[in-house]
């Protein structure tokens, strides 16, 4: 099999899209969110409906936190993740082949074997290669040809390293 080659540039939009995605897609996160949601809907109903006679400022700010606090961390983080780490932003070249993936930045150039990638998986936007279960490179999707996606994951399938989460093609 010849090498897939593929040129792709994360903007900040897609970088702090991806750590939403990455973080949402935790059940703990989802259970984290729905508990704040809880307390912000049974503080209000419990004040508005006479239950209690004073505001529960406690719980109400405790959802509030939960519901809108940590999303807004989650956005300020990213952004400043992305202008501070430079490599983000670079152009990359990714090439993969039977053997390696190789990344190629303007700062850097690095190459993996398929054995030392933890995971990869497939989202609606991206292509996420894992080297670890918390490091992911990120590839936008838009950026592989219908052939080449398709090629892609002909290839992950093939790898007896990666545990392989990609949709059948």
């Amino acid at each position: 099999m010849d090498k897939i080659t593929l040129s792709t540039q994360l903007s900040e939009q897609d970088f702090i899209k991806a750590n939403f995605y990455l973080y949402f897609k935790k059940w703990n996160s989802k259970f984290t969110f729905g508990i704040g949601i809880l307390a912000l809907l049974s503080g209000l109903f419990l004040f508005l409906t006479g239950a209690l006679e004073e505001v529960p400022w406690i719980g109400l700010i405790f959802g509030l936190y939960l519901t809108f606090g940590l999303p807004v961390q989650i956005y300020f983080a990213a952004k400043k993740g992305y202008r501070i780490n430079k490599r983000m932003s670079e152009p990359m070249l990714y090439q993969f082949d039977q053997d390696n993936i190789q990344i190629k930045g303007d700062s850097f150039d690095s190459k993996l074997s398929w054995e030392k990638v933890y995971s990869v998986t497939e989202t609606k936007a991206w292509i996420l290669i894992w080297l670890t279960p918390q490091l992911a490179n990120i590839v936008p999707k838009r950026d592989f040809s219908p052939e080449q996606l398709g090629l892609f994951k002909a290839l992950v399938k093939e790898q007896k390293g990666p545990k392989n989460k990609l949709k059948p093609v």
